[in-house]
């Protein structure tokens, strides 16, 4: 929350699974003086209506959401037309050493941390019917940003529009 620009605050509306971290949330915004719609609810299944948010922004979180996929599909639902998703995530490594020890440590962590390791979320973003615009890698090819906008739907052509 510090980190956000002033001209969100009052705009801002977050979404948490865990009832003891919204309330950690809540007690930061008090802290900081900010106003923000802070709710429970689950990424899977997003209580809002489609095309509400200019922006929708995802950290350190599709590795521990069952569905990634689901979220995704419902953070596309939940952006307006040229809406922009920003992403940060723990990942797959593009680095195959890396990535050989994560296939080694993913069963372990799914279920005993519900922490998935080997997540590749470009592909849902993809499947959801955004559009990447930048995809960055670092640590080890581990740690993944990315952002995405959802198309702005062609305008139907005007009844008087000639045709030829």
């Amino acid at each position: 929350m510090p980190f956000l620009a002033n001209d969100v605050w009052g705009r801002l509306t977050g979404v948490e699974l865990s009832a003891s971290m919204l309330a950690q949330a809540h007690a930061r915004a008090e802290m900081l003086h900010r106003v923000v719609d802070l709710r429970l609810g689950d990424a899977q299944h997003l209580n809002f209506p489609d095309a509400s948010f200019d922006t929708v922004v995802a950290t350190l979180s599709l590795c521990s959401i069952p569905d990634d996929r689901a979220a995704v599909a419902e953070m596309a639902r939940v952006l307006r037309p040229g809406g922009r998703l920003v992403l940060l995530d723990h990942v797959a490594s593009s680095v195959r050493p890396v990535r050989a020890v994560q296939r080694l440590l993913d069963p372990l962590l799914v279920r005993f941390e519900g922490d998935h390791l080997l997540r590749e979320p470009e592909a849902a973003v993809r499947a959801a019917g955004l559009v990447t615009d930048e995809l960055t890698r670092f640590k080890w090819g581990i740690v993944l940003r990315l952002t995405a906008h959802k198309p702005i739907p062609d305008k139907p052509s005007s009844p008087d529009a000639a045709i030829s």
